[in-house]
């Protein structure tokens, strides 16, 4: 077909139009209001944004880390715990971790731990792999 044909289909098509939607609980406004803000306004929210960002210059930065992987039951315990004390899993993480850091020992034995369920976590995944490669072959 040619365009012209095409053009000729087009505009001879009848599309079904809908009333304007009245909406009466809605007022009509075609401009938003827009509320004027004095100097001495603005002078205030200047000195608030500058406190803000001073008082939180005192506070160590914090970068979002990727999901963590628990064990199913440690994970029930662990959130349970900071839910009945109002914390969240990873400030108890952080607090654990600045505790620790402060005792060679204790880090010792925990670093200890957390190898041992390191090469657990590896031997689980090889067994998974060869489950999945097993079940594929059959």
């Amino acid at each position: 077909m040619s365009d012209n044909i095409l053009n000729q289909l087009r505009n001879k098509r009848n599309r079904a139009t809908v009333p304007e939607r009245i909406d009466a609980l809605v007022p009509k406004s075609t401009e938003p209001e827009v509320q004027p803000v004095t100097v001495a306004e603005n002078n205030n929210n200047i000195n608030t944004l500058a406190s803000l960002k001073a008082e939180l210059e005192q506070y160590p930065e914090t970068r979002r880390h990727s999901a963590i992987v628990l064990e199913k039951d440690l994970d029930s315990q662990l959130t349970q715990f900071c839910k009945d004390k109002g914390i969240t899993v990873e400030t108890f993480l952080e607090a654990a971790w600045t505790v620790v850091n402060a005792d060679e020992a204790l880090v010792e034995k925990i670093t200890t731990e957390a190898k041992r369920r390191y090469d657990q976590r590896k031997r689980v995944g090889q067994i998974k792999r060869l489950i999945t490669m097993l079940g594929n072959s059959y």
